[in-house]
C-alpha cells in the first residue's frame, strides 16, 4: 500500500517513508522507486528508539508528508508523533482480524481493507468484518483498497490531502510547506 501512494504520489507531494518491519530494507527499496526520503528499520517489532534514531536522516523541511509503514504489535500502537494512525487489514488475512487488533482499531483515524481483489479467492465476509470493526470504533474513516487492481485509491488519495488542509487550513496542494506523520500496518 506505501509504495503504490508512493507512486501515486510522485510529482505531486513531496514524501518521505520509514519501513519497520524485520525485512524494511526490500520495502525501502521498492518505494525509493518513487521518493527521495526513505528509510528501513529493521526489527520486528516497532520501536520508538530505532525510530527517532532514523529522523534526523531526513529533511522533513523538504516534506509534504512522513509515512511510517510499521507492522502494529497487538496491544496498540506506540506513540511516535504521528498526527493520525491509519490501519490497514487485508482481505487475505480473512474477516476474524478485527477482535484480534482491536487496541490498533480503537487509536486509529481510519481503516483501510487492503487486497480486496482477492475476495473472490478466499473465505471473507465483508458484514462480519464491518460489523466488527464499526463494534470497536464506530467513527473510524473506512475504505477498501486493491493496490493490483488499483482500485479505491482516489479515495484513499482524498483522505490524505483532507487531513493535511485539516491540519493546515491554508494548506493548498501547490504550496509545499507542511509535513504529517502518518502510521501503517
Amino acid at each position: 500500500l506505501v509504495e503504490a501512494t508512493a507512486r501515486q504520489l510522485r510529482g505531486k507531494a513531496r514524501l518521505g517513508v520509514i519501513t519497520v518491519n524485520p525485512t524494511a530494507e526490500r520495502d525501502a527499496d521498492r518505494v525509493s522507486r518513487y521518493c527521495d526520503q526513505v528509510e528501513a528499520v529493521c526489527t520486528p517489532r516497532a520501536d520508538l528508539d530505532a525510530i527517532l534514531s532514523v529522523l534526523p536522516r531526513f529533511n522533513l523541511d523538504e516534506l509534504d508528508l512522513l509515512l511510517m509503514d510499521v507492522i502494529a504489535p497487538l496491544d496498540g500502537v506506540p506513540f511516535f508523533g504521528q498526527d493520525v494512525i491509519v490501519a490497514v487489514l487485508s482481505v487475505a488475512a480473512g474477516d476474524d482480524k478485527a477482535p484480534l487488533y482491536k487496541d490498533l482499531l480503537a487509536q486509529a483515524n481510519a481503516l483501510i481493507l487492503n487486497k480486496c481483489d482477492l475476495q473472490r479467492h478466499v473465505m471473507f465476509d465483508r458484514g462480519v468484518f464491518w460489523a466488527d470493526v464499526r463494534r470497536i470504533n464506530a467513527d473510524l474513516d473506512l475504505m477498501e483498497v486493491s493496490t493490483y487492481e488499483n482500485k479505491g485509491f482516489d479515495r484513499w488519495l482524498s483522505w490524505l490531502d483532507r487531513r493535511r488542509q485539516m491540519k493546515n487550513p491554508q494548506y493548498h496542494p501547490d504550496v509545499k510547506s507542511q509535513t504529517e506523520v502518518f502510521f501503517g500496518r
